[in-house]
């Protein structure tokens, strides 16, 4: 079987398990893919004595390489890359992100699956809480559909909650990356395997794990360094203090990016790692104008393409009551019994006027009560 320097490369990285450390040192020391496998045995004594690290991950599958032998996982791994149209890149590529050049751990290896190549168009991350709340949805939404209306990719970690919203509102108008915590081949979780279909045909997905490698505590927080490394700028949409979305928040300070968070209330437990980033100095989203003013900072000039919408904005006239019962509801779940006692009417009253706010888009319906979109 003829390999080819990327078919090589996936091999590599498979051996190392994901051994980031490893690998990229002997990209490094060897220089290129063709001169790394025709490495002698002194070759290879030199190299552990220079990085004082061990290349035993790596003598049986370039022995398998160079007689042509490989086995039944390798052959495996290398049918799997075609069957999918896996582009593996390393960091000699041309189409390796110039971004990812940047941080201080790129990945050595990086696979690329779908139909978007160019890596390199501006990427906007939007990150956020799996179990989002339903304003946080919209918003979501809202703003990655006017992000990639506008040309920008927008990249997440296709994730439930945010992410997935994330995804699905540049899908409406543009182009999207999912950053995988698994292998370039699973898809996780496996309720998404719609969304990943939607996205190859509109973006692609990208992955810094070797083939076949599942979900695990370790994969998903290593992911959130590409997500931020691709990116201009993050967004952190909603996020509670001991969520993994603020992984992604500290490599993008780390990165020295662009961070920016919406302002949610003190009483609004989803968004208090946002109001936390803001005390350390993330930039605040209070409408399009800010997105696209902190884009100017990274050089980045966005010709809008789309007027943005007002995300809080309806099209409906409202009812003086249906006003008056909307001024009562926030951040915070609000039930229909306590909006009885607050206007004084009957509780048939208040459920009839949250209908017609809830048709109107206004409101929604959350945990035991309504928040405001």
């Amino acid at each position: 079987m003829d390999l080819l320097e990327q078919e090589v490369a996936a091999l590599l990285h498979s051996a190392t398990r994901g051994n980031d450390t490893l690998l990229t040192a002997a990209f490094a020391h060897f220089s290129d893919i063709p001169t790394l496998v025709a490495a002698s045995s002194q070759d290879w004594t030199a190299f552990e004595l220079l990085t004082k690290t061990s290349s035993a991950a790596f003598k049986d599958v370039l022995q398998r390489i160079r007689c042509g032998g490989l086995s039944l996982e390798d052959r495996n791994i290398i049918d799997l890359l075609r069957d999918l149209g896996v582009q593996v890149l390393t960091q000699v590529d041309a189409a390796y992100p110039t971004l990812l050049h940047q941080i201080p751990d790129p990945p050595p290896v990086l696979y690329r699956r779908g139909i978007w190549q160019d890596l390199n168009t501006p990427q906007i991350a939007m990150v956020g809480a799996r179990k989002a709340s339903p304003q946080a949805q919209k918003l979501a939404q809202t703003y990655a559909r006017e992000l990639a209306a506008n040309g920008l990719v927008v990249t997440s970690g296709m994730a439930v909650g945010i992410d997935a919203f994330a995804h699905a509102g540049a899908l409406e108008s543009g182009h999207t990356i999912a950053v995988l915590g698994t292998g370039i081949d699973k898809i996780y979780p496996s309720r998404h395997h719609r969304l990943a279909q939607q996205i190859l045909s509109q973006g692609c997905l990208l992955s810094d794990h070797p083939i076949g490698t599942g979900p695990t505590h370790y994969t998903f927080p290593k992911r959130n360094r590409i997500v931020s490394g691709l990116s201009r700028l993050v967004i952190v949409v909603e996020a509670a203090r001991n969520s993994g979305s603020l992984i992604t928040a500290r490599h993008a300070l780390d990165q020295n990016k662009e961070l920016m968070v919406f302002p949610w209330s003190a009483l609004h437990s989803q968004g208090l790692g946002c109001l936390d980033l803001m005390i350390d100095g993330a930039g605040v989203i209070r409408d399009f104008q800010d997105v696209w003013l902190t884009l100017a900072k990274t050089n980045l000039r966005v010709e809008l393409q789309s007027m943005p919408v007002d995300q809080v904005s309806t099209t409906v006239a409202l009812s003086p009551e249906c006003e008056r019962l909307l001024g009562l509801i926030g951040d915070t779940p609000v039930s229909s019994v306590d909006l009885s006692a607050r206007v004084r009417k009957p509780i048939t009253w208040v459920q009839e006027h949250l209908l017609e706010l809830e048709l109107a888009n206004c409101i929604a319906a959350s945990g035991f009560g309504y928040v405001r979109l």
